[in-house]
């Protein structure tokens, strides 16, 4: 693997573009990284921007969501932007599977699988009115 790869896919905030974005993650850790930890990987790339579809543009307002995708030897990371509202999903504390099971409540899985899998850091760059969200995973060396 070369060290230091990047990759920087823009889609539109729309649902129709996810399919876009699973393609360009996938190919970008195929290369190198196990089909298994790739397919969590995309899925938590999957599941964060279409929350920040559904949840962050309400009004439908068309935007750009950038996601960089890096690769080291010791981590993979993808930093996602968006000019949604902002929320930042590692204050949110995550209920368990049991009273997600139970409540019947519609949400709340994605983001505690995304949890589970990666290590979230949020900050909200104010002057631009950005939200930046970085997903990191530690990549475990044989």
């Amino acid at each position: 693997m070369e060290p230091n790869k990047e990759q920087v896919v823009e889609i539109p905030n729309s649902l129709d573009s996810l399919s876009l974005l699973r393609k360009e993650v996938r190919a970008f850790l195929l290369e190198e990284i196990p089909t298994d930890i790739a397919g969590k990987l995309v899925f938590c790339v999957d599941e964060v921007v279409t929350n920040i579809i559904e949840h962050g543009f309400p009004d439908e307002m068309p935007s750009l969501i950038q996601v960089k995708m890096t690769k080291t030897t010791d981590q993979i990371k993808f930093i996602i932007n968006d000019k949604g509202i902002p929320f930042d999903p590692t204050k949110k504390k995550s209920a368990t599977w049991k009273h997600l099971y139970e409540s019947g409540l519609d949400g709340g899985f994605g983001i505690r699988s995304v949890k589970k899998i990666m290590t979230l850091e949020y900050k909200r760059i104010a002057e631009d009115s950005l939200n930046e969200l970085t997903l990191s995973y530690i990549r475990i060396k044989p």
